[in-house]
């Protein structure tokens, strides 16, 4: 079975540092796994890893798809997996979408919804819209129904997919053997430093263009109904372009929402088979890495 290395964690924990000092110590290469950095042209709100920060590591599953296009778990598994399976080295997989990791792990789990099945969730959602799905998904899920973005139709309607498939999204019902050997570590800081490091980065997006960027994207594809433009830090900008909300209220529910997100990735991340919690406080991005490579020398990956 090919072997991955995972490094996940929440929000602006210092992932992609770790994974390019991490690669350049073990000559691997990167596969992306935020459901967010997929989006062309959405740079600054999702922290996306900037061409000079790389250190020439190569990088996959980052700009693939236009953000008026809709993309889900099924089609990352396939298309990192088809990437994923071409690697000479040991591929490194980073992110903080959870559900990511195990599309690649699981893969038959998604996509198995009958016909049916979607014309009944379909239905419901016209005559009950978005409230009547997240009803039913409490009802049926109540652990992904407490991990995902209960605002975003799509994710709900997969979510809801999902369960009728006979499978169980959050808890692995159904699961049988997983296609990769995933050695999972999660990168985690102290609670209130966390939210620190959320409000900072925040206040640098601001800084560093976010309003701009979200004009551009309205100004090249319009506001579409895709997940793209339901993603932390742009549906906010986007009320404050509508009128709805002033600048600052957009940023304020920006910080909150992105510390809401924070604390479901944290639920997420227990109910996964992690190989390592390492906290990140206090301990360089060398000091994060060391510990990683020790663990894998006495596990015999490396």
């Amino acid at each position: 079975m090919r072997t991955l290395i995972g490094i996940t964690g929440t929000t602006a924990v210092g992932k992609s540092a770790v994974a390019i000092k991490l690669a350049q110590t073990l000559g691997s290469e990167i596969i992306s796994a935020d459901s967010m950095q997929i989006y062309r042209g959405m740079d600054i709100g999702t922290a996306k890893v900037k061409p000079s920060e790389t250190l020439g590591i190569k990088h996959y599953m980052i700009d693939i798809v236009n953000p008026n296009e809709n993309y889900s778990s099924f089609l990352y598994q396939a298309d990192a997996s088809a990437i994923i399976d071409k690697l000479t080295c040991i591929p490194i997989v980073v992110g903080g979408t959870g559900f990511y990791f195990d599309s690649l792990l699981y893969p038959p789990e998604f996509g198995k919804c009958s016909a049916e099945n979607k014309a009944q969730i379909a239905t419901l959602y016209s005559e009950k819209g978005l409230d009547g799905l997240v009803e039913l998904l409490k009802n049926v899920d109540i652990n992904t129904y407490n991990n995902i973005d209960l605002s975003n139709p799509k994710r709900v309607i997969r979510a809801l997919e999902i369960a009728c498939s006979g499978t169980n999204k959050s808890d692995g019902k159904g699961r049988q053997k997983p296609k990769y050997n995933l050695i999972l570590f999660v990168l985690q800081r102290n609670r209130t430093e966390l939210y620190k490091q959320i409000d900072a980065r925040v206040d640098s997006m601001i800084e560093n263009g976010l309003e701009e960027e979200v004009r551009n994207l309205v100004a090249d594809y319009g506001i579409c109904d895709t997940s793209a433009f339901q993603a932390i830090g742009y549906k906010e900008i986007v009320q404050y372009l509508r009128g709805n909300i002033s600048l600052q209220a957009a940023i304020d529910e920006i910080k909150l929402n992105t510390r809401h997100y924070a604390k479901r990735q944290i639920s997420y991340y227990k109910r996964m088979n992690v190989a390592m919690y390492i906290d990140v406080d206090n301990r360089s991005t060398a000091d994060i890495v060391q510990i990683i490579v020790d663990f894998l020398n006495k596990s015999g990956v490396v």
